[in-house]
């Protein structure tokens, strides 16, 4: 049992537990505002239709990727840069284009 752990149970608290993949998806884009929402929404509509259905898509976009430099698509989607990004990995995974 590490430190942080023990000092949460000493004084009544538990660790957080992990959020689902579909959790941490609707979460994120809850925090996010109207314009970026609505956009964020159009890439996981993207990773739905690519990857075949929103358990695979969420799982997607919650999950570290290396093209990204090893950050979740979900963390950077609150930024245009990050949400074309996103695309863009995407678009390769779809026409098997990989560097």
């Amino acid at each position: 049992m590490g430190l942080f752990t023990s000092l949460l149970r000493r004084f009544g608290g538990e660790p957080e537990k992990p959020l689902e993949p579909s959790e941490r998806v609707r979460v994120a884009l809850a925090r996010m505002k109207l314009a970026e929402r609505r956009d964020a929404e159009a890439v996981r509509q993207e990773a739905i239709e690519d990857l075949g259905s929103e358990r695979a898509a969420d799982e997607w976009l919650s999950c570290k990727v290396p093209f990204l430099g090893h950050v979740r698509p979900i963390d950077i989607m609150r930024k245009p840069k990050g949400r074309n990004a996103a695309r863009d990995v995407l678009y390769r995974m779809r026409h098997g284009i990989y560097p």
